[in-house]
């Protein structure tokens, strides 16, 4: 059995009650569910969405596509509904899909699965009432990765030529969970059980010696293809993450690079760890999670600056916010 899906299979059990059943909002009742849509003939077993809202009378969603994480070999969708339970109940029309795993499905073919599922919501953009001008690509962890590739394929001609897509969704932002982006990166980073090197080898279907002649060794990591274009992302990590350590810090340089706006959240505590912000009840869930609303505030009401250089102001780690308001108050 491949240890890497062993792993994060276990993991999902492990959070489901504490990521979807404890935590209960206030109204979550208003929210209309529908299930298990098709939104492609690629591959009918995996190419499924769920989709959330708020029934409202007049006019149009802003929308948030969102992709779990687990690994590349693990979790669903349904491991994120009270996630788009609560995004839902914020005025947005929530998108939650499944995609192929690996290792049925490797690189590139699951990003094939999420580029159809894009065309879905264009294509359902005037049935559904949808927003096309406040899309919002959201995705935590391996979802967080294909989140990124996404916006990346959106943003950069030449990327969109190598995976032959013609995308006409539009991301306005991104929202990026302790994710990866460098796949060079996640091989260098050891973990219990060599996790990463196993989980590159499920995913590409080729071994780690054979990745220098690797034909997508330059595409497969969206950190390569990052541009000017690249939209506003609000970034959450866990500084001492045990799986994608010092990952969104080198993104974050890459955005720096390219003046595009982003905010950020992330935690110094062992803890708090991997995808910390789904568990809801701790201080520094509520905080990221408070802040990330913020940011989607700035979709919603067309307020989200592109250029950082261009912004009046600018959210950092939530240390450097303490450390100013300590100074403020002497």
């Amino acid at each position: 059995m491949n240890i890497a899906k062993s792993v994060f299979e276990a993991i999902d059990v492990a959070f489901n009650r504490k990521q979807n059943e404890v935590f209960v909002f206030e109204n979550q009742d208003s929210v209309i569910v529908t299930k298990d849509v098709l939104y492609s003939e690629i591959d009918t077993k995996v190419c499924l969405l769920d989709y959330y809202y708020v029934p409202k009378k007049k006019g149009k969603y802003p929308v948030i596509l969102n992709i779990h994480g687990g690994g590349f070999v693990a979790g669903g969708k349904e491991y994120r509904k009270q996630f788009c339970t609560w995004l839902a109940l914020e005025g947005f029309f929530v998108v939650n899909v499944n995609y192929g795993l690996s290792p049925d499905y490797i690189f590139p073919e699951p990003i094939k699965h999420l580029l159809a599922a894009c065309d879905w919501i264009y294509q359902n953009r005037k049935q559904l009432k949808l927003d096309m001008e406040k899309v919002v690509v959201c995705g935590d962890s391996a979802g967080a990765y294909y989140a990124s590739m996404l916006a990346t394929i959106n943003k950069n001609d030449d990327f969109r030529k190598v995976f032959k897509a013609k995308l006409k969704l539009n991301f306005a932002a991104c929202v990026l969970i302790c994710g990866l982006y460098d796949v060079q990166k996640t091989l260098e980073t050891r973990v219990l059980l060599n996790l990463n090197k196993v989980v590159f080898e499920t995913y590409t279907g080729i071994t780690e010696k054979e990745f220098e002649g690797y034909k997508f060794k330059d595409y497969i990591s969206p950190m390569n293809f990052v541009n000017e274009a690249f939209p506003p992302t609000f970034l959450i990590y866990a500084e001492k993450d045990i799986l994608c350590r010092g990952q969104t810090e080198v993104f974050a340089q890459k955005l720096d690079e390219k003046d595009v706006y982003y905010e950020s959240y992330h935690t110094k505590s062992i803890f708090q760890n991997h995808c910390f912000s789904l568990s809801w009840t701790s201080d520094a869930a509520k905080e990221a999670n408070l802040l990330m609303l913020g940011f989607l505030e700035k979709v919603k009401n067309g307020t989200m600056p592109e250029r950082q250089s261009k912004a009046k102001f600018k959210i950092r780690a939530y240390e450097k916010r303490k450390r100013q308001n300590k100074n403020t108050s002497k």
